[in-house]
């Protein structure tokens, strides 16, 4: 099999360069042919001589390369969530499921410097829950643990995130990470628990803490079946705003409860715009070019 020499390989650019951008002005007479010279070597190393005519480098078809572009989608968002809390002091729980959590979501997918397609943003609007639950001792089959007399309780809240996207496309299948912030407004809450009192099953004390904020994550993959998109991704949340107030209960030893949630969740994304190929406006402005002959102003 013949290889391609240094010296080949750069003139073979030349010419594929001055063969695409240039063809059309070569003052060659109609219908006369061009030969150009190779020098290639064989596997025995031995320098052998070929040549190629402009009537066959024109009846070569290269496949045009499939554009990536800035493309937009929105989509809606279902996921369950396992949550528990950080409390400082420790207390005894085990994780509550809560599967309400659901929301719209925003991406637009940009390049990096104009030519790294590998990024984009997030952001949406979501309506979930998180909370605590307590273990039940086995013995008095009861719970050790309490909130305020509460043994479990269910927070619901209006979040929204912003956070960076990186993803790697192959084939039809997107591969994916996101990272950034969040905030929320919990607006209502459901305790139970024996001791709690019955006033405050369904709501907030003094010092509850309705106003939530911290870190998001998530990672997985999307399957693109133009224009759509379906998405499975796994998310995790980690809170800076305590349920309470850290002083509620002792100027001298503070407490806090900080959620900590891991969700898994199914979406479906619908593209506003092309993500691959030419768009509405760039075939416009060829169509333009092609009549006028410049490029119109924008």
């Amino acid at each position: 099999m013949r290889k391609i020499i240094c010296i080949s390989l750069i003139f073979t650019a030349m010419l594929s360069s001055a063969h695409s951008g240039g063809a059309r002005n070569r003052k060659t007479a109609p219908g006369s042919d061009t030969t150009f010279t190779l020098a290639l070597t064989d596997s025995s190393g031995a320098v052998q001589i070929d040549s190629v005519t402009s009537f066959f480098l024109d009846s070569v078809y290269k496949k045009p390369r499939l554009l990536t572009n800035d493309y937009t989608t929105v989509g809606f968002q279902y996921g369950v969530a396992m949550n528990q809390m950080m409390f400082n002091p420790a207390k005894s729980q085990k994780q509550l499921m809560t599967p309400v959590n659901f929301g719209l979501l925003y991406t637009r997918y940009g390049k990096l410097f104009g030519y790294m397609p590998y990024f984009g943003i997030r952001a949406g609007v979501f309506y979930g829950q998180d909370g605590y639950k307590f273990k039940t001792d086995l013995e008095e089959g009861d719970t050790q643990e309490s909130v305020d007399g509460a043994t479990k309780a269910t927070y619901t809240f209006i979040e929204v995130p912003a956070m960076a996207h990186l993803h790697v496309d192959v084939w039809r299948v997107k591969f994916f990470a996101d990272a950034g912030l969040y905030g929320a407004y919990r607006y209502k809450v459901e305790r139970e628990g024996k001791l709690a009192e019955e006033k405050y099953k369904d709501h907030f004390y003094s010092y509850d803490n309705k106003l939530d904020y911290g870190l998001k994550f998530a990672g997985g993959l999307a399957f693109m079946l133009d224009p759509v998109e379906i998405e499975v991704q796994v998310g995790y949340k980690y809170s800076w705003g305590s349920l309470y107030d850290a002083d509620y209960h002792s100027s001298y030893y503070y407490r806090y409860a900080y959620p900590s949630d891991l969700s898994i969740s199914l979406g479906l994304h619908f593209q506003l715009t092309k993500r691959n190929g030419k768009t509405r406006a760039q075939l416009r402005e060829e169509a333009r070019r092609a009549v006028y002959g410049t490029e119109t102003e924008k």
